[in-house]
């Protein structure tokens, strides 16, 4: 048989048609030499039709190695011109970056990307020129500080001194725009990620020019060091957490530039070479692709055919050849690759035959990834894939040019044909795409350049609110961005569908999805571990080389969350996406060091043994509880002193279960085993993609989630520009439209300077407004990528979908009874972050409430779950229980929220009031106390803003501004509450409070009780800290405090105004618990509170004392501590107090119990409440009849403990005391028309008109004498006796006393009974002893 038919479809020539024609002429010749020969008895050769196939094939290997020998000796010409250019070049012929494994530089295997881990490092190449014109690229992974160029062998650098801070260095440094050689100068473009910057050195002209992909920034330095024996590196130098990729010509250039040669010699003969083979092997291809016919029918027949026979054959010759060059990266990406590109087409044979996609057998792509396959190593092949995977995410990662993805959208769309063959799907999941963020990086949309973003939104399009502009031209052009990068989208989700695939999978191998969700869930355990405190100490050991950049993982965990419901939709379309209740407690999910809502793993499952039986089975649980057994904790595998003993991290060997190549990020696993390799087969479609949701709320808690935070401070950023630009505005024209009145009378009262200063206040004023204007336009071009893709509409619902899959699958959970303490701490912890992102961060435009009906459901179903769960006993994890209320803390901001609050069920309405009002005792209860307020917000007096007025106000209108969340430098979320929100009261929920405390005479008093407790606390710790600044700022002239004490004297003046507001509500919506005298506790509660308002109105108003200094220093650090939030508290609570009187007894007769109770206070004066209206009538009583009270801290020498004025210690024994100053910043309510309504301070005057009436009626009342008064309070007088041991107070500190303890004040004796002096028994004690131990004691 001739095989010349098939031959010329592979090679392309008929060898065998010349060697036939030969053939034909050689008998005549043969009979002419007749004679001469006729002796021998020599064989006649055969003809082509007779030849055997293993001759025919001789002939085809004799002919290709001539052919590749010709390539050979016509490449020798320019390849010894090439070694004569690269005559000045000195080094070895594979140039790689020269540093050693102790350098705090991370490194590829190839040595040619870098990210450096210390302050400022500096790599040289291990190539020199000296001569001639060189050049190399640098890609860019990071846009920090770096300096790229050139150093001689006579530099050395440090951590503060790099690429071009030496006489014999030149560097650039992008992200600063300058260039660098001992001074620095302005010098080229800002660079970004994924720019391709390209450094040339021409040695003999002594210049050096930088590149920007492509294009020239123009000469950097034009004058070299030059001299004997100096050379120049190529040489770059990092700052912390920076990285590159440097080609020094190891790959083609992307920007070559002429005349230029790279430092590594291209290969010639190998590149000429691959090309011819390539092609012939592309020919093969192609042949058995169309061939699917035959190898239908041999497969029937069971026999092989002779065909098939010479295909294996050509395919043989032709690897073996190409395994000779094709194993260079430069070969790869410069021929291999553009074959595989021409295979990405679709394919169609006729109109009835379906499309053949690239990549799938019957496609010429599948058939030369067969091929490569079959006929070469799987190492080899993995080689060659991974370097194809390389250059095709380097095209994909570099800048594109406006809105064309063209480039990025054939990058993936080359991944997609490849990944559509099963083994090369497969390779790339296991080897390449969780490696260095491949796969996350291909689901990433980078925004165009800073200058590109400027002509698609020029100044005059650029729209915010403060700017004003075309607000639909703006939003056209943020439509044009969105269907710009739809299509890339597409294409992007495709490629993570297909890698879902789930039928792969055989007897031997397990199917793409499995290898995806294992591989996946090892990458995601990893970065969340890396945000842990004490893993950066272990950064160096991670299996991932370096930290993703928040864009860059919002965009993953997007895509991730979006094709996990697409494929809960094609799979599983008749039931409801959520995981169920048994995979947290079955052991099918592993969470590492992540704990359960209950507390640790092994422990729980120890406690619910017997639920866990009832559900798994007796013999399930013994496996899951022999696991337990064999945790092993790190301190039983290693000596932790090693870690102080060792200098260099890298030099640790990680000696354990896991194996010598086991990374830190194991290690400190408690497991042995924690996460198995995929087990062969195709796995179930339910418990694959309820692995996959569970894998994306870990994403999310971990990292998805922070660039949400930065997104939503923009917008902030442009409200806060918004509301100067308005202020500015209206001064503007305030002062124009006064001077244009001064313009007209210009010729009788205005002169020539009068003129000039007119023109300068213009000038200024536009000036501002210029300055702001700017900003507002840079961050409005900024937001126009936000809303179109960063955080867009799809993206927006995308996050509302898996925030309801998870309230379902919580939901779920909580129907198991105890087992639901199995869920994962991350599951309660993402709810807050999930509820910010859906109700605030993914809104662009800062409104007083945002629109929310897209996400209605979900925001029902988040208040129905955090309300019933608000005090669930299951959840143990402190963690947990602070972001439940941090999830509460959202959605009482929103009026959406408070709403849905308002509509859940009674029973998740009724378990949330009951968990706000536990005793403030042993709990976060600033949180709980600051929801509490959050109903209140807006129905207190002078209460309708959480942000206190100014004092420099003047009167105007406040503007709101939305939420304002506490972020961290970093921009992450901190998971504190809001500190700014709209007013969003509930008289709903503050009717079932007064309910709940007027039903619940226990509960009333203990929460009451506790409240109390807790004020006097923080008020008695903010009033020693104001003594102790005021006495710092007297002894020294210009005294600096610590930030800390400050912060600390805030935060307690802060906790004194919310629990006064708490108090505030309770005394209005529940005011029979003081009124009523036949409830107990009654008295001793109002009297408390008497004294606790009489205490902090005399500290903060008249005389003025530690406060008022306070407040006229003007502290930025005390900018809260002001008078109108605790005095309108204060007032608040005596309004509510005294509301029923003040409403309905308009000539009273009588005094009341409970203006008894304030009046008869020795603390209370009238000039404190008069301090409120600005007008002190009423003289102070003098301060040697006043008791001291309760609120006063220990007695020091330097402070008057009645007048708060301070003692300067001095050298003699003078007794010499400096009086507080008069006041510079007073108060009153009228000065704060925004806040306090004229009404409202009408009430305050009827209040003190009521007060005076009744105080006339009091003509039997009498100040105690001072050796009767009560020793505790030294307010009281004494009323009570304590048996047995006699001791004696006021009737109100023991009864308070006696709420938390039952013995004696000063003897500790267990009290039996306590008697009044007539006699009367007010309190006996049931669990007295005759004998007390000294444990009861």
């Amino acid at each position: 048989m001739s095989i010349a038919k098939l031959f010329v479809k592979v090679f392309g020539v008929d060898i065998f048609e010349q060697i036939s024609t030969t053939q034909k002429q050689k008998p005549e010749d043969e009979d002419d030499e007749a004679g001469c020969s006729a002796t021998q008895d020599t064989p006649k050769q055969p003809k082509v039709d007779e030849m055997k196939l293993s001759d025919q094939m001789v002939i085809v290997r004799n002919w290709l190695n001539e052919r590749l020998n010709v390539i050979e000796s016509n490449s020798t010409e320019a390849t010894k011109t090439q070694r004569i250019d690269m005559a000045s070049r000195l080094g070895p012929e594979h140039t790689i970056c020269d540093i050693d494994f102790t350098s705090t530089v991370r490194i590829s295997a190839d040595r040619l990307s870098l990210r450096s881990q210390g302050s400022f490092n500096t790599i040289k190449a291990n190539v020199c020129v000296y001569g001639g014109r060189w050049m190399y690229e640098v890609l860019l992974h990071s846009k920090g500080v770096m300096q790229i160029g050139w150093c001689s062998n006579k530099c050395t650098f440090n951590e503060n001194s790099g690429v071009g801070d030496t006489k014999w260095s030149y560097g650039y440094d992008g992200s600063k725009q300058q260039i660098w050689h001992i001074s620095t100068s302005k010098y080229g473009d800002k660079w970004q990620i994924g720019d391709i910057i390209g450094i040339s050195i021409d040695v003999d002209n002594e210049s050096i020019e930088y590149f920007r992909n492509g294009n020239s920034m123009g000469v950097a330095f034009s004058k070299l060091e030059r001299g004997p024996g100096i050379s120049f590196f190529p040489a770059v130098s990092l700052g912390y957490n920076q990285g590159i990729q440097v080609n020094f010509g190891n790959m083609p250039f992307k920007y070559p530039v002429e005349g230029f040669l790279p430092i590594q010699a291209k290969p010639i003969v190998r590149l000429q070479k691959a090309d011819l083979l390539l092609s012939y092997l592309a020919n093969l291809a192609t042949v058995l692709a169309h061939n699917s016919t035959c190898k239908k029918k041999d497969h029937i027949e069971g026999k092989i055919s002779t065909k098939k026979t010479v295909y294996v054959v050509f395919a043989t010759l032709l690897i073996e050849k190409l395994a000779q060059v094709l194993f260079d990266p430069y070969v790869i990406e410069d021929k291999l690759l553009p074959h595989i590109v021409n295979f990405c087409t679709i394919v169609k044979e006729t109109d009835k035959e379906p499309d053949i996609f690239p990549g799938t057998p019957e496609s010429t792509l599948g058939a030369l990834l067969s091929l490569l396959w079959n006929y070469l190593e799987n190492e080899e092949v993995k080689f060659i894939m991974r370097k194809l995977a390389n250059a095709l995410l380097s095209t994909y990662t570099h800048t594109h040019v406006g809105l064309d993805y063209e480039k990025q959208k054939s990058a993936i769309n080359v991944f997609t044909c490849l990944c559509r063959h099963m083994q090369t799907r497969k390779t790339y999941l296991e080897y390449k795409f969780f490696k260095k963020h491949c796969l996350a990086l291909l689901m990433y949309i980078r925004p165009p350049e800073y200058k590109f973003m400027q002509q698609l939104v020029p100044d005059s399009i650029a729209w915010t609110e403060g700017i004003g502009g075309p607000k639909q031209k703006y939003l056209s052009q943020v439509d044009r961005i969105t269907k710009a990068t739809e299509s890339l989208y597409n294409v992007q989700k495709n490629l993570l569908i297909l890698l879902f695939t789930n039928t792969d999978g055989d007897e031997l191998t397990p199917s793409s999805r499995k290898i995806f969700i294992s591989k996946l869930r090892r990458y995601v355990m990893d970065l969340s571990m890396e945000q842990r405190p004490f893993h950066s100490f272990f950064l160096m050991q991670s299996s991932i080389m370096h930290p993703i950049e928040s864009t860059v993982a919002l965009s993953f965990i997007c895509m991730l969350i979006d094709a996990t419901r697409t494929l809960f939709e094609r799979e599983l379309p008749a039931t409801q996406a959520e995981i169920k209740p048994d995979y947290f407690f079955d052991g099918t999910f592993e969470y590492q060091h992540f704990d359960r809502v209950g507390g640790v793993l092994s422990h729980l499952r120890k406690v619910h043994r017997n639920d866990i039986t009832t559900y798994l089975g007796a013999e399930r649980t013994q496996v899951l509880l022999q696991e337990d057994r064999t945790v092993m904790r790190v301190g039983e595998l290693v000596d932790p002193s090693m870690f102080l003993t060792t200098t260099n991290l890298n030099n640790i060997a990680v000696v354990g279960p896991q194996g010598p190549s086991a990374t830190f990020t194991h290690f400190f696993n408690p497991r042995l085993n924690p996460l198995p390799e995929a087990s062969p087969g195709n796995c179930d479609a339910e418990s694959s993609l309820s692995e996959l949701f569970d894998i994306c709320v870990l994403y999310y808690y971990s990292l998805g989630h922070k660039y949400t935070v930065k997104i939503s401070s923009v917008r902030d950023e442009i409200a806060a520009l918004n509301e100067v630009l308005r202020e500015t505005k209206f001064y503007r024209e305030d002062v124009e439209r006064k001077l244009k009145v001064l313009e007209e009378h210009a010729s009788v009262c205005m002169n020539e300077n009068h003129c000039n200063i007119v023109t300068d206040l213009k000038q200024k004023f536009s000036q501002r407004e210029n300055v702001f204007a700017k900003r507002s336009i840079e961050l409005a071009r900024k937001q126009a990528w936000y809303r179109a893709v960063a955080l867009g509409k799809h993206r927006r619902m995308t996050i509302v979908w898996f925030l309801e899959r998870t309230l379902r699958t919580l939901d779920a959970c909580s129907q198991l009874g105890p087992l639901f303490s199995f869920v994962p701490e991350v599951y309660i912890n993402i709810l807050p972050i999930l509820l910010d992102t859906v109700m605030d961060f993914s809104h662009h435009d800062l409104h007083v409430q945002f629109e929310l009906s897209d996400a209605e459901c979900a925001v029902n179903a988040s208040a129905e779950f955090l309300g019933l769960h608000s005090a669930d006993p299951r959840i143990i994890l402190a963690s947990c229980k602070d972001s439940l209320l941090q999830a509460l803390g959202t959605l009482t901001c929103h009026k959406t929220g408070v709403r849905a609050l308002e509509q859940s069920p009674k029973k998740s309405q009724n378990a949330l009031v009951k968990s706000l009002l536990r005793p403030y005792e042993n709990r976060a209860w600033g949180q709980s106390n600051w929801l509490l307020l959050r109903f209140w917000l807006g129905d207190g007096f002078g209460y309708r803003d959480s942000r206190q007025p100014s004092i420099w106000q003047g009167g105007n209108q406040p503007v709101q501004i939305g939420l304002c969340r506490s972020r961290a430098k970093n921009e992450t979320h901190t998971g504190l509450l809001h500190h700014i929100a709209p007013a969003n009261a509930s008289r709903h929920f503050q009717k079932l409070i007064g309910q709940k405390l007027a039903e619940d005479e226990p509960l009333a008093t203990a929460f009451l009780n506790s409240v109390l407790s807790q004020l006097n606390w923080a008020f008695s710790e903010f009033i020693l800290l104001l003594q102790e600044i005021q006495n710092t700022a007297h002894r020294q002239e210009n005294a600096v405090f610590e930030p800390k004490q400050l912060k600390i004297c805030s935060m307690c003046f802060e906790l004194t105004v919310s629990l006064m507001r708490c108090l505030e509500m309770i005394i209005t919506i529940a005011p029979e618990i003081f009124q009523e005298p036949t409830r107990s506790n009654s008295d001793l509660i109002l009297n408390r509170v008497c004294q606790l308002i009489s205490q902090v109105l005399s500290r903060v108003t008249v005389p003025p004392g530690c406060f008022q200094f306070i407040v006229d220093m003007c502290s930025s650090d005390l900018n809260s501590v002001t008078h109108f939030p605790i005095i309108t508290a204060a007032l608040g609570i005596l309004l509510a107090l005294l509301r029923s009187e003040l409403d309905t007894d308009r000539n009273p007769q009588k005094v009341t119990r409970l203006t008894r109770a304030l009046l008869t206070d020795p603390s209370f004066q009238f000039a404190n409440l008069e301090f409120a209206l600005g007008e002190i009538k009423t003289p102070i009583l003098q301060q040697a009849e006043i008791p001291r009270g309760n609120f006063d801290p220990q007695t020091r020498a330097h402070i008057d403990p009645l007048t708060n004025d301070v003692r300067v210690p001095m050298p003699s024994t003078s007794t010499k005391r400096i009086r507080a100053d008069p006041p510079i910043i007073k108060f009153a309510l009228s000065d704060y028309p925004t806040h306090v309504t004229p009404l409202e301070i009408d009430e305050v005057r009827r209040l003190i008109d009521m007060l005076r009436l009744k105080q006339s009626l009091l003509s039997d009342i009498t100040l105690p004498s001072e050796d009767s008064l009560c020793p505790i309070c030294c307010a009281k007088p004494i009323a009570v006796i304590f048996t047995p041991c006699k001791h004696q107070s006021c009737s109100n500190c023991i009864m308070q006393h006696l709420l938390n303890s039952k013995v004696c004040f000063y003897c500790k004796t267990l009290i039996k009974t306590i008697e009044t002096n007539e006699g009367t028994v007010i309190y006996n004690n049931n669990e007295y002893t005759s004998a007390p131990t000294f444990y009861e004691i």
